[in-house]
């Protein structure tokens, strides 16, 4: 048995921390981010010991709103620098050091589709381990088989608990969940079994549909072409809900609520997990037939710069935190209990 819960943040999604914290009862260790006039990082846990302690190194791969005021890439590279020196300062006192990573870094970059490239999802497990770190907790990958490029135990949490009980709150009875791709039927077939579930624990009568979006890409931009909608007809009078795991220039989810408005749809919501939301995403979700994007906090979403980059405010985006989901998650983790009940 590993001593008590230590919570270590980066940068990347301290608002995340201090609500995990909260909910945990304690304090997170404190840190010093020294940044030197070469580039250099030097990061210094200035508190009591973490000696024989079950750390927890919190720091999500991925940042919002990034593309019109600095390169994302030096940005995103600096933090997964930053995750890796904190545990690496943390390996020789910890008992077991476990990477809290709500978005995965490079979690899209899964799969070798074209000669001469890297699979780097797997060089971030790769690197976490070189590191020395003992586990790996994170949501919501973009592939779930790419756990398996780790070495190391990985745990996959899942944003449908907080993304139900807002649906639930809704109080429609009469619903379509229409995938995005072909990539999201699964998860969006999840929902609305549970959907349909939680309407008859109500006394309700559930008159759940599924669809998907046909979709092709013909390179790796951002600039996807949709074909149509396979498995409705007719969307009138249905409220649709959409789900996907991130979110980043919109364009996919956009395209995809225009279809569903051609077949009749009144009633747009989006749920996506990562809003990452860069360029001019917030822009174009407020001017689309979306009614509603709800995300979750895996990724901060700093509504005031939302605002100052896209000229435009963000009430379409609405943030739900999953910061119970990952507390609980931590409780289990370090008390050796099983995750598998925050699944559903």
């Amino acid at each position: 048995m590993y001593g008590s819960i230590a919570l270590c943040c980066g940068r990347t999604c301290k608002a995340l921390g201090d609500r995990i914290a909260e909910i945990l009862g304690l304090e997170p260790e404190p840190v010093d981010f020294i940044e030197f006039s070469n580039g250099n990082l030097m990061i210094n846990f200035p508190g009591e010991t973490v000696r024989e302690k079950d750390v927890f190194v919190l720091q999500s791969g991925e940042r919002s709103l990034l593309q019109k005021e600095e390169k994302p890439c030096k940005i995103v590279s600096n933090d997964i620098v930053e995750l890796l020196q904190m545990i690496y300062a943390l390996k020789d006192s910890a008992g077991r050091i476990t990477a809290v990573t709500p978005y995965f870094p490079y979690a899209r970059s899964d799969k070798k589709d074209k000669p001469r490239i890297a699979i780097t999802a797997k060089m971030m497990f790769d690197l976490l381990e070189s590191v020395r770190a003992d586990r790996v907790l994170t949501m919501n990958l973009h592939c779930p088989q790419s756990q398996g490029f780790s070495n190391i135990p990985v745990d996959q949490l899942m944003s449908f608990p907080v993304f139900l009980k807002k649906i639930e709150e809704m109080s429609y009875d009469r619903m379509t969940f229409l995938a995005p791709d072909s990539g999201s039927i699964l998860d969006n077939d999840f929902l609305a079994m549970h959907t349909a579930r939680a309407i008859k624990r109500a006394g309700g009568v559930p008159d759940i549909s599924t669809a998907y979006v046909k979709k092709e890409r013909v390179d790796d931009s951002e600039h996807p072409v949709v074909r149509t909608v396979e498995g409705v007809e007719d969307l009138s009078g249905r409220p649709v809900i959409i789900g996907d795991d991130e979110i980043l220039s919109g364009r996919s989810l956009i395209l995809a609520a225009q279809t569903a408005e051609d077949k009749g749809a009144e009633e747009i919501y989006a749920f996506i997990t990562h809003g990452i939301l860069s360029g001019q995403a917030v822009e174009l979700i407020q001017k689309s037939s979306i009614r509603k994007l709800y995300i979750t906090d895996t990724v901060e979403f700093d509504r005031e710069k939302a605002e100052r980059i896209s000229g435009t405010k963000p009430d379409r985006i609405e943030t739900l935190s999953v910061a119970s989901v990952f507390a609980e998650a931590i409780l289990r983790t370090h008390e050796g209990k099983s995750l598998s009940s925050l699944f559903l």
